[in-house]
């Protein structure tokens, strides 16, 4: 039967309706609570490692290392934490080889550790030293030399004009160079050739050199070439100038350029103020192949002049000269001076 509305049984049930009620509101709210905290909790620390994760590696500074050898660069570069990611190249100057030639990035830059840096190291020149060109013909040499150096700057030049002599070997050989095999390149060094003219028209007609003055016939016989000794002939001293008696061998003969020719002279009776007479006598090294002879004179407040340039094999040299005071006679072999002649103001 049911309980009236008034009765004490009705109020009781009353009561614990209202104490079940008040226990699932808080029970419901502590859960509310609970999972509000689980989720704030999560989104904390998803926060924190997002701006973490954003913050990244700590940065640094990208060192100086070009110009640094290969693994002082690398060292640097590990101290720092950047790693490298290596190119090579060849460059124009040995000395450049295992050097860091290029970075990226530049240096004195703010970047991330474990920032990858592009460097670029040399690998020297593409040639380092002198090979060697003897029986290689002149042709076949410059177009080595100009595939060699098609880009970069030549290392090894060939030095006009080149000397050229009678030789049983083909026309255009080359018999001999400077510098020899093996020698380092370090900076553009020129390449001194003697090279074969070939065995054909040997022979030389002998002109007549007879009442010229010493310094033509010099002239002319270094054109040809042929070697030369002056020796002052026992006449009287006649004129101003330095003329030929006699020759030998003789006029129109027909001679070999490896002949010597043999000139006499006339001493000069008389000559302006300040100059002197005197004969250049030097005798010089014999060479297998013959060398790139030149004589210079060198006068004060003068430009100096070439007295002649020829092919030489080396042995004695000799000529008469009439020049100022304080005057040189310098001889020049392959383009370095070898000797030097002082005409002194008293003979």
């Amino acid at each position: 039967m049911s309980l009236l509305p008034n009765s004490p049984g009705a109020r009781a049930d009353s009561l614990s309706m209202q104490a079940d009620d008040s226990m699932q509101k808080i029970f419901f709210r502590r859960s509310l609570i609970t999972i509000g905290g689980a989720l704030f909790m999560m989104l904390f620390f998803s926060v924190v490692f997002f701006f973490l994760v954003v913050r990244g590696a700590e940065r640094t500074v990208v060192p100086v290392i070009v110009d640094e050898e290969l693994v002082n660069a690398l060292i640097m570069l590990q101290e720092r934490e950047l790693y490298p990611r290596l190119h090579v190249k060849y460059t124009g100057n040995p000395s450049d080889r295992g050097k860091v030639i290029a970075q990226d990035p530049n240096p004195g830059l703010y970047v991330k550790a474990g920032r990858r840096v592009n460097i670029v190291v040399s690998q020297g020149a593409i040639a380092d030293q002198v090979e060697d060109y003897v029986g290689f013909t002149l042709t076949e040499l410059r177009a080595h030399l100009a595939s060699l150096f098609s880009t970069y700057t030549p290392l090894m030049v060939i030095r006009e004009p080149v000397t050229y002599v009678y030789n049983d070997a083909a026309e255009g050989t080359i018999l001999s160079q400077s510098p020899p095999p093996g020698t380092p390149l370090g900076e553009p060094v020129d390449l001194i050739l003697v090279v074969s003219r070939g065995v054909q028209d040997r022979s030389v007609i002998m002109p007549d050199f007879r009442n010229d003055t010493a310094e033509t016939a010099m002239k002319s016989l270094a054109q040809f070439p042929l070697s030369f000794f002056f020796v002052e002939d026992d006449v009287p001293p006649e004129g101003s100038v330095i003329r030929i008696t006699s020759q030998s061998p003789a006029p129109q003969s027909q001679i070999s350029p490896d002949d010597a020719v043999n000139l006499r002279y006339r001493r000069p009776a008389s000559w302006p103020d300040g100059y002197r007479y005197g004969q250049f006598d030097y005798t010089m090294p014999h060479y297998p192949v013959s060398v790139s002879l030149k004589v210079i004179i060198r006068e004060i407040d003068s430009e100096e002049r070439e007295l002649f340039s020829m092919p030489h094999s080396g042995g004695r040299l000799t000529f008469p000269y009439l020049l100022p005071e304080g005057a040189f006679v310098i001889l020049i072999v392959n383009e370095e001076e070898e000797y030097r002649h002082a005409v002194a103001s008293e003979q």
